[in-house]
């Protein structure tokens, strides 16, 4: 196992590997503190091992907020997996909190197929998500009412479902149902077929789900091809009460400045400093 010693330092990242448990550190201004990085595999009860990161202060601190974040599919391959919030998750650990952020499999590494064992597929990578939440909470430190679940995409998807344990969460360009992108983007099933599928994912479907949720933060992209209007305004109707920002001149990845008010309202929720 490998341990990242991370600090900022005049805008850059300075990055040195240590063994685990090793005592080193470095000096740095006063914020934001240096930050530890290690790669850590989450056992999943009848699953393989979830890879992910766990991103920490170095520094022993008695009350740590907690972050999850669950990362989105969109290609290029090299982006859509457990690095999209890395640099995102050093900022918020820098600040006094813990994040965990593992790798995703479904639809991830494996296709919809348009029957009810896409259902479980899905719940199946939901007890892999609740297994990184609870890893999350197990960690040293960390105040089980000061977690905030973040997600993009089908990530975000995912979260609305875990929402409600958590006292954020942040829902950035998801699908208000499972099968509307799973029908849309691979199987193009007949009309009938189509309606039948929706009935697979009763209960499952994020927009059922995010008004369980506490605190809720959507992120829109206005030139986003996968999320219509629609969608939004469905968001909005299950959660009357969350924050909304849209992006008009982004696309579906989003932005920095949505990165940068997604930090702030995180920091604000969580009571970091």
């Amino acid at each position: 196992m490998k341990r990242f010693l991370i600090a900022t330092v005049a805008g850059a990242l300075i990055l040195g590997v240590t063994a685990a448990g090793a005592s080193s550190a470095v000096q740095t201004r006063q914020a934001p503190e240096p930050v530890v990085v290690t790669d850590i595999q989450i056992p999943v009860a009848g699953q393989a091992p979830v890879t992910a990161y766990l991103v920490r202060p170095a520094k022993h601190h008695k009350h740590l907020a907690g972050a999850l974040y669950l990362h989105w599919f969109e290609p290029p391959a090299s982006t859509q997996n457990r690095t999209e919030f890395l640099s995102e998750a050093i900022a918020l650990a820098g600040r006094g909190a813990v994040a965990v952020l593992p790798q995703l499999t479904f639809p991830w590494e494996g296709d919809p197929v348009g029957d009810r064992t896409d259902r479980t597929k899905v719940t199946n990578q939901l007890k892999a998500v609740e297994a990184a939440y609870g890893t999350l909470l197990r960690q040293d430190g960390v105040d089980a009412w000061r977690t905030a679940v973040i997600g993009h995409d089908y990530g975000a998807m995912y979260a609305s479902l875990l929402g409600k344990r958590a006292h954020a969460l942040v829902f950035m360009a998801g699908d208000a149902t499972w099968a509307n992108w799973f029908d849309t983007f691979w199987l193009g099933l007949p009309a009938d077929q189509a309606v039948a599928y929706r009935k697979v994912f009763t209960g499952l479907d994020p927009v059922d789900n995010v008004g369980k949720a506490h605190d809720v933060y959507f992120q829109w992209a206005g030139r986003d091809r996968f999320v219509t209007p629609e969608v939004r305004a469905a968001f909005s109707a299950a959660k009357p009460s969350a924050k909304v920002s849209l992006y008009e001149n982004t696309d579906h990845f989003l932005d920095q400045p949505a990165k940068d008010d997604r930090l702030a309202w995180v920091s604000t929720e969580l009571g970091l400093r």
